[in-house]
C-alpha cells in the first residue's frame, strides 16, 4: 500500500514539475501559489482588493495552465477532442464571476460559443501570434461549428428563459402541454397549481365575511352594485395575495335566482398566455339564502319575526371553464 502511495505521488510530481520555464505546469503552479496567498490573506483579514487580486490571478493561470495543457495532452472520445470544451467551461466560470444563479446561466449559455472560438484561434494563430488564413475545408468546417454552438446555446438560455416563466408565473404548470414542441413534463404530476384556487378560496373568504348573518336587505343592495362590490374584494386579493396580479382579473356574471336566494358565480380570468386557443376563467359557486333570526326561549331556539339574515355558502371545488367564441362577432365569450 505504501509503495503505491509512493508511486502515485511520484507520478504527480512528475507530471506537475516544470520541464523548462515556460510551461503549462509552470502556470498550473502559480496558479496553486496565488490561490494559496489568497487564502492566507483572506484569513489574516487583509484588504479586500488584496484577496480579489491574488484569487483572479489564481484563477487566470488555471485557465491558461488548463488550455496549455490540453492543447499539449488532448483528451478524446472517439474521434472527438473534448479539450477546447474543458477549457470553455473553466474560462466561462472565471469569466462570470460572482458565481450568483444568473451569471452561472449566461456562463453556460456562453459555453459553447467561447469553446467554438477556441477551436477556432489555433486554425489562424500560431504560438508566435502569426496571422495565418485557414484552408477553405477548414473554414468551411468552422463555419458549421459555429453555427451549430450558436444553435446550443439558444437551446440553453430558451431553457433558463422557460424555467423563468414556470417560477414567476406558476399557473402556466396546470395548463395542458402535451403538444408543446418545446416543454416535456417530467414526473408522474400533470398538473401543476393554479393561482386561481388561492385568488378565489380569498374571494370566497371575503364574500362570507361580507355577507354573512347580514340583514337581507342589506345583502340585496349588495348584489344590486355586484360590479362594484366584486372589484373592492378583488382589488385587494389580486393586490395582496397572489405573484401573478397582472394576469388575473376577478368578476362575477349577474347572480342567478334560486330558492328565495341567489347564486353567484366567482370568477378568476387569466389574461396571461394559455395553450387554449381563447383563454379560460376558473369559477367558484356561491349560494346565498336567506333565514330568520332565531331567539332563545328556555332551552330552544325560536324564529322571530324581524329582517332575515343572509347564510353565504360556497363550493370547495372550482371549475375550468374554456371561453368559446361568439360566431357572430369572433370575439370570446365572457
Amino acid at each position: 500500500m505504501i509503495d503505491i502511495l509512493k508511486d502515485a505521488i511520484s507520478k504527480i510530481r512528475t507530471l506537475i514539475t516544470p520541464p523548462s520555464y515556460l510551461s503549462w505546469q509552470t502556470c498550473l503552479l502559480l496558479s496553486l501559489f496565488s490561490w494559496l496567498m489568497a487564502a492566507i490573506a483572506e484569513s489574516s483579514e487583509a484588504a479586500p482588493f488584496t484577496v480579489v487580486l491574488l484569487s483572479t490571478f489564481s484563477w487566470l493561470f488555471l485557465t491558461i495552465a488548463i488550455w496549455w495543457g490540453l492543447t499539449e495532452n488532448p483528451v478524446e472520445i472517439g474521434y472527438l477532442s473534448i479539450s477546447p470544451w474543458i477549457t470553455a467551461a473553466v474560462m466561462c466560470v472565471f469569466l462570470f464571476r460572482p458565481w450568483t444563479t444568473e451569471r452561472l446561466q449566461l456562463a453556460m449559455g456562453c459555453w459553447p460559443v467561447v469553446a467554438t472560438i477556441l477551436v477556432a484561434i489555433p486554425n489562424f494563430f500560431n504560438w508566435g501570434l502569426d496571422w495565418k488564413l485557414p484552408k477553405p475545408h477548414i473554414r468551411q468546417e468552422l463555419i458549421v461549428l459555429l453555427l451549430v454552438n450558436l444553435l446550443l446555446s439558444s437551446w440553453i438560455m430558451f431553457y433558463f428563459r422557460i424555467q423563468h416563466w414556470f417560477d414567476d408565473y406558476p399557473s402556466l404548470m396546470a395548463e395542458n402541454l402535451d403538444n408543446s414542441a418545446f416543454v416535456y413534463r417530467f414526473g408522474n404530476d400533470s398538473n401543476g397549481t393554479s393561482q386561481a384556487d388561492i385568488l378565489l378560496t380569498s374571494a370566497a373568504a371575503s364574500l362570507v365575511k361580507q355577507l354573512d348573518n347580514a340583514p337581507w336587505p342589506r345583502v340585496e343592495r349588495w348584489l344590486l352594485n355586484l360590479d362594484n362590490s366584486i372589484s373592492s374584494v378583488a382589488s385587494g386579493i389580486i393586490l395582496n395575495t397572489i405573484s401573478e396580479r397582472v394576469f388575473w382579473s376577478l368578476d362575477a356574471p349577474r347572480p342567478q335566482s334560486v330558492s328565495n336566494g341567489y347564486q353567484i358565480k366567482l370568477r378568476a380570468n387569466w389574461l396571461g398566455p394559455t395553450a387554449k386557443e381563447n383563454g379560460y376563467y376558473v369559477e367558484k359557486v356561491c349560494t346565498i339564502l336567506p333565514r330568520p333570526l332565531k331567539q332563545r326561549t328556555g332551552n330552544e331556539e325560536q324564529p322571530t319575526t324581524s329582517t332575515p339574515v343572509a347564510q353565504v355558502t360556497c363550493a370547495d371545488e372550482t371549475k375550468e371553464v374554456e371561453r368559446t367564441v361568439n360566431a357572430e362577432t369572433g370575439v370570446p365569450s365572457t
